[in-house]
């Protein structure tokens, strides 16, 4: 993959090999995972950096207002993001780079259009969204995150577009460095300015918003300096009316679905802060998101596999090289597994710990992190499912599960979260999650023909079970969850935990993996010279 913005990879042309796909994937994954690690890291420090500045109400209104953000951003997007990541694969793997401008062009055009009238309603119907989603007591403060938000809404949607499109044409360092780094990293540093002038909740959301605005400026410029590059290293002649008009169809074939079920997945995961907002309180909405952060934080190393890996699938199935795609995607998983199951294990174990970082007044979030927590080590136990899904072409399929799981989430909300809170839209939440998982996953094994290698799987993820899961719980048993505590246990099972992957590195074929990242640098160079 590349290794520097705008100069773009070729994933999975003809002819490959195992190893080239393992190198490939290696690279890209590292890349991709330096980035989420910051961008989870910065996600982390911003929401303890806002739980600090407004307190436990404050920062449920301020996150309410978010998760609508995100859900109409998403919305707004028409899943043209995830079409170019997938078409722009498929038509450089099928030698049809001609077509790729007018698919770049058409998959822009209406995400524009659809932006500018959700930021236009957004702004209109802000009174409204505040007097339906926050208490009676922060409606004004509600009613103007909104209308700052707003604007922005557009904004949000074509950078997410425009990022989709260098996916496609093989850049993961471009996703990386805007999305990952240059995006959530400038809003905790903007956030604690904000603290430090103490300018309140209006400062707060001023802060989160503008970086958006740079990273679509950012976004939009990377792209098309790729598009020309392409076109002029892959000799890309004049496409005809006809092929262009199909590559068309076939994009908004794709992308149509996808959006519907775009924004239905991020309706999933944002849809319980507003609902607890308004069946519960707004201090209880910020508690729930939150915890939720925590769960969001975990995914790091599945949004790294999933840069890495969506291209190079597009492509292989384009060829319909399932054996590699599948051999790929199992190897990505136990990568996963083996990477992301400490995490939620460490939060399940270490709940209210890691929770009274924010203040006191959150650490009754401890039990839904618990359930949240579960409920991710069985979802990423199938690993980039949903991706292999959507890169196999089947976003009506991918919508239908999400529809389904959306409507058990908020049936299940309705019902656990006035006898139990927040833990009961956890629990909502969790079999939503776990329903659109295994939906997927028998998708793709049964309908797509890909299988996992869930013996390897299992093995990798028994090993974190007990170093980080049964060593966390007697740990807490017996001495309780102080920092010091904590403190021990993380050096205790990452020690176990690192000697026991050592013993297993042949399977996992750590060496492979490590030596293309250390040659990464040797052999851009060597691709320069020839």
């Amino acid at each position: 993959m590349t290794t520097a913005i705008g100069s773009p990879a070729q994933p999975g042309r003809p002819g490959g090999h195992p190893r080239r796909d393992l190198r490939d994937f290696a690279r890209g994954g590292a890349m991709g995972l330096a980035s989420s690690i910051i961008a989870a890291a910065s996600g982390f420090l911003l929401t303890v950096v806002v739980a600090r500045t407004l307190g436990a109400a404050e920062a449920g209104v301020f996150f309410v207002v978010v998760a609508l953000f995100t859900i109409v951003a998403e919305i707004a997007e028409l899943g043209a993001d995830t079409g170019l990541v997938r078409t722009a694969a498929r038509l450089r793997a099928l030698d049809r780079v001609a077509d790729l401008r007018r698919v770049m062009v058409a998959a822009h055009v209406p995400v524009v259009i659809a932006g500018l009238a959700c930021s236009v309603l957004g702004f209109v119907a802000a009174p409204w969204i505040a007097g339906t989603f926050a208490d009676p007591g922060h409606r004004d403060t509600a009613e103007l995150l909104v209308r700052i938000a707003a604007p922005f809404v557009g904004v949000m949607a074509l950078a997410r577009v425009s990022l989709g499109g260098t996916r496609g044409l093989g850049s993961v360092a471009a996703y990386s460095l805007i999305n990952n780094v240059v995006l959530p990293g400038a809003r905790p540093l903007l956030v604690g300015l904000v603290f430090v002038l103490g300018m309140g909740a209006a400062g707060v959301m001023v802060a989160w918003t503008v970086p958006v605005a740079v990273s679509f400026a950012a976004a939009t410029i990377v792209l098309w300096r790729m598009l020309r590059r392409v076109e002029r290293a892959e000799s890309a002649g004049g496409a005809s009316e006809e092929s262009g008009s199909a590559a068309v169809r076939e994009f908004w074939a794709f992308s149509g679905p996808r959006g519907f079920a775009a924004a239905v997945e991020i309706a999933l995961v944002w849809a319980n802060v507003p609902l607890v907002a308004v069946m519960v309180s707004s201090q209880d909405a910020g508690v729930y998101a939150t915890a939720n952060r925590f769960v969001s934080t975990g995914t790091l190393v599945l949004q790294a596999a999933r840069i890495a890996v969506a291209p190079q699938v597009a492509a292989m199935l384009a060829r319909e090289e399932n054996d590699r795609a599948e051999q790929l995607n199992s190897l990505a998983t136990r990568w996963v597994v083996l990477a992301s199951w400490p995490i939620y294990l460490a939060l399940a174990c270490f709940g209210p710990f890691l929770l009274a970082l924010f203040g006191e007044d959150f650490t009754g979030g401890a039990a839904a992190l618990i359930v949240l927590a579960g409920a991710m080590l069985l979802a990423l136990g199938a690993g980039n499912v949903q991706t292999v899904l959507l890169m196999g072409g089947k976003s009506t399929w991918s919508l239908a599960n999400k529809v389904a799981a959306l409507t058990i989430n908020l049936v299940l909300t309705l019902l656990l979260v006035p006898p139990f809170g927040i833990v009961g839209a956890a629990a909502a939440w969790a079999v939503a999650m776990l329903v659109d998982t295994v939906a997927a996953a028998v998708q793709v094994r049964y309908l797509l023909g890909l299988r996992l290698d869930l013996r390897k799987i299992t093995v990798t993820g028994l090993w974190a079970l007990v170093w980080f899961g049964l060593t966390g719980v007697a740990l807490r048993l017996a001495f309780g969850t102080s920092a010091l505590v904590f403190g021990a246990y993380i050096v205790i099972a990452c020690a176990g935990y690192g000697a026991t992957l050592w013993r297993l590195r042949g399977s996992l074929e750590a060496g492979a993996f490590l030596g293309a990242i250390k040659n990464r640098g040797q052999n851009g160079k060597e691709k320069e010279k020839a």
